[in-house]
């Protein structure tokens, strides 16, 4: 029986929310649980003082060197600052869970005699070498999670697990069904405020695709403007000023640390989610924006990929089209006439999710115990 979790996440925990929900889900179990992270901004940190859970920050270096050899110094820097603290732990009674597979990955042959859980937040069938090296781990956790069911599967099948990953779909734990959250900080006032109380789509996180989201802006365009285009997050290859260019009414707003962020997207009509199924991973998606935007009883513009057609779609609160223009007005307009169903259908979608009945019975599985116990 374990009597301890160990919560370990190589890197910047508060980019990771479905991290923070597991955290959250074991601690108000009643398990006793401590964090270890590389680092982390405020936000994730607020959030384990105000839950009273123990946590520790490592060390991160990344940006020290450039190039893989950054990759490098920075896994050999955490795994010594893990294994140091390893040594200080009762290999029986307690319960090692990593996070991210980019967290346990450093610690390959340093896990030997502990009993460990790996989340897979991603598939890596587009990084061979990391896909090889999380196979061998995954194949020696007490257990592993995945957040979609098809990659659960596609994980047993590769790795011949003995047993199917418990699936966890990237729902913010805690989160109330509620529209337009209060505005807690300067940065989300501002952005309130630009927008003017005017009704838009947004399309948050890392900015990717470019010309899908030009097509967005031509929909929009097509439709007479009557929605600004709100891009919000990480925008690595500027590609926001290109898009003004095809829609006047983009607006772009640098990444705002979660939770913040959804004191913008709780104002929108629409929400944007779409992937370009180049890969097992992106085909099967399983994105934190479906859950966020569903929280807020939000219609959603989706590409017709089975992590989307399966989820959003088959629930009815999306419409999962090509990303082309014409088609993209045409289920903006569908949706327009029809909202209250479509909205009343991401409700549906979003309460359906449990993880943390799934949680409490995958801690009685491998036998953690609770306070008092």
């Amino acid at each position: 029986m374990y009597r301890k979790v160990v919560y370990i996440v190589k890197s910047d925990l508060a980019y990771y929310p479905p991290c923070l929900s597991q955290i959250q889900m074991i601690s108000d179990l009643g398990i006793d649980i401590e964090v270890w992270y590389g680092s982390s901004k405020q936000t994730a940190i607020d959030i384990m003082s105000e839950k009273g859970i123990p946590f520790i920050e490592l060390v991160d270096l990344r940006g020290k060197y450039s190039g893989k050899l950054d990759v490098v110094s920075n896994w050999l820097a955490f795994r010594s600052a893990v294994v140091k603290r390893l040594h200080q732990l009762d290999k029986e009674s307690t319960l090692l869970w990593f996070g991210t597979a980019e967290s346990v990955m450093p610690l390959e042959g340093a896990l030997s005699g502990f009993h460990y859980v790996v989340s897979a937040l991603e598939l890596y069938d587009d990084l061979p070498m990391k896909k090889a090296l999380l196979g061998p781990l995954c194949r020696r956790a007490v257990a592993c999670t995945a957040c979609e069911t098809a990659r659960a599967y596609i994980m047993k099948s590769w790795w011949d697990l003995e047993s199917l990953p418990y699936v966890f779909p990237n729902k913010p734990y805690g989160m109330a069904l509620r529209r337009e959250l209060p505005l807690s900080c300067d940065v989300t006032r501002r952005i309130i405020d630009e927008l003017g109380g005017s009704d838009f789509v947004i399309y948050q996180g890392i900015l990717q695709n470019e010309e899908s989201v030009a097509e967005i802006a031509r929909a929009l365009k097509l439709l007479g403007g009557h929605y600004p285009l709100v891009l919000m997050g990480i925008d690595r290859n500027g590609m926001a000023p290109r898009i003004k260019k095809v829609y006047e009414g983009t607006r772009y707003y640098e990444s705002i640390p979660a939770p913040k962020h959804l004191e913008i997207t709780s104002r929108a009509r629409f929400g944007v989610v779409f992937y370009d199924g180049a890969n097992l991973n992106k085909a099967f998606c399983a994105p934190n924006k479906i859950y966020e935007y569903s929280s807020f009883g939000m219609p959603m513009l989706a590409n017709d990929i089975p992590g989307l057609t399966n989820t959003v779609g088959a629930w009815g609160c999306a419409e999962c089209v090509k990303m082309e223009s014409n088609s993209i007005a045409d289920a903006l307009t569908k949706m327009d006439a029809d909202y209250d169903a479509y909205a009343k259908a991401a409700t549906a979608f979003f309460e359906h999710t449990d993880n943390l009945s799934t949680m409490r019975h995958m801690l009685a599985d491998l036998g953690v115990m609770r306070h008092g116990h």
